[in-house]
């Protein structure tokens, strides 16, 4: 195989890294509307974890800062809604918040910030709703995405998605900041193999540091992409940045969807499967 522009020392750090997130406590504390809880109880626990309840009155939210937990989800119905922002008025949880204010059939699936560390959701007790909502914690559990998303399956899509384009638009600014021709090679092919690695960790696959440096090292196909990239940029000099920019973006997700169809087909990540799988998306 050619040698690839990424420091094994550098896929060795990544490695350790993703394994560090993946390893962080991670846990789910719903709270709020009896009836609702129960559903996201259900919901959260189907082929994981069954999360923690925190069945109180909504006067009693403030005293969610004392609740270790990366991600509180209060149930409420609208009339109950002025209360329970009140409550978290007074309070800094240790993560990220979340109020689902079930509106049925008038939800929005928009989300505002009421306060620090609190997010609002107009949500509904529907398929789509609850679609949303998997989408909005894999959003405010920000640097424990990956260890939430591995824990609790029901939010494992939305947490792979949320790595891809979050990873997708950093390779997008790289290309922007990057002047030199090729200079770019290294830090986007580095995301690349960090959000290959989350994503196996998400899924459920072991990978030990042989396997990181694999892994890390086929991802550099998407070199390929950028050479392209390079093609058109000096065919259309004028928007060269902005052509490396939307070229590392596509490529990057492009590499994270091929990487969730082969983790959630429950392959495994030995070199022969993992070659062969990146020779389709290179077809």
């Amino acid at each position: 195989m050619a040698r690839l522009p990424l420091n094994v020392s550098k896929a060795i750090e990544a490695w350790k890294e993703i394994s560090a997130k993946t390893g962080q406590s991670a846990a789910v504390i719903l709270a709020g509307d009896p009836g609702l809880v129960a559903l996201a109880q259900e919901r959260f626990s189907s082929g994981g974890t069954l999360p923690a309840t925190w069945i109180r009155p909504l006067s009693d939210l403030a005293g969610l800062s004392s609740v270790p937990g990366e991600l509180v989800l209060v149930f409420v119905r609208p009339e109950d809604e002025p209360e329970a922002l009140a409550a978290l008025r007074q309070t800094v949880p240790k993560g990220g918040v979340i109020v689902a204010v079930d509106e049925g059939s008038a939800a929005t699936a928009k989300t505002y910030r009421p306060s620090r560390g609190c997010t609002r959701l107009s949500f509904s007790d529907a398929p789509g709703g609850w679609r949303r909502l998997f989408d909005v914690c894999a959003e405010v559990a920000g640097e424990h995405v990956v260890a939430l998303g591995r824990r609790y399956p029901a939010i494992r899509d939305a947490a792979a998605k949320r790595v891809i384009y979050r990873t997708a638009g950093q390779n997008a600014l790289v290309g922007l900041v990057f002047f030199v021709p090729g200079a770019d090679m290294p830090a986007m092919t580095l995301n690349q193999a960090k959000m290959a690695l989350s994503i196996g960790t998400l899924y459920g696959a072991e990978i030990d540091k042989e396997r990181a440096v694999e892994l890390a090292g086929i991802v550099g196909v998407g070199l390929g992409m950028r050479a392209l990239s390079r093609y058109l940029a000096r065919s259309a000099p004028g928007i060269a940045l902005v052509t490396k920019a939307a070229v590392g973006y596509g490529a990057t997700v492009a590499l994270g969807l091929g990487a969730v169809r082969y983790f959630a087909s429950g392959a495994p990540a030995s070199t022969g499967r993992v070659v062969a799988w990146v020779g389709a998306l290179r077809r």
